[in-house]
């Protein structure tokens, strides 16, 4: 059950963020070098949660694998994103550092929860 709340939580985060990056396609030209390559990273990273919430899903043991790296992947762009304020945001600066830790949090937690089923699944 609470892979399956997992799997939905990943693909939904995918779709937002997609929105999100192709909202500020149109922008790009106006911000620098940082901001281009996390917003570029955050549609790779969110490409790699559609896909292990989609395995997840559907039970693959793929995503039992995959979906650890995508959570981390993004927690630690989140850091740089919204805790360090590197790429355009709409938390307000006085909230960053809390939602940041709060995303780290959830993703570390769910990690390292799939870990331990993966493992369990493995023997």
């Amino acid at each position: 059950m609470l892979v399956r709340l997992i799997a939905f939580l990943l693909i939904a985060e995918a779709m937002f963020g997609a929105l999100r990056v192709a909202g500020l396609l149109g922008q790009l030209s106006a911000y620098d070098f940082v901001a281009i390559t996390l917003i570029v990273l955050r549609g790779l990273v969110g490409a790699g949660q559609f896909v292990s919430g989609w395995l997840l899903a559907n039970r693959r043991p793929q995503g039992l694998a995959m979906a650890p790296w995508a959570l981390l992947a993004s927690a630690i762009l989140t850091v740089f994103e919204v805790g360090l304020n590197l790429a355009p945001t709409d938390i307000y600066y006085w909230l960053r550092w809390q939602v940041t830790g709060g995303y780290a949090l959830y993703a570390v937690s769910a990690a390292a929860y799939l870990r331990t089923r993966r493992d369990h699944v493995s023997v």
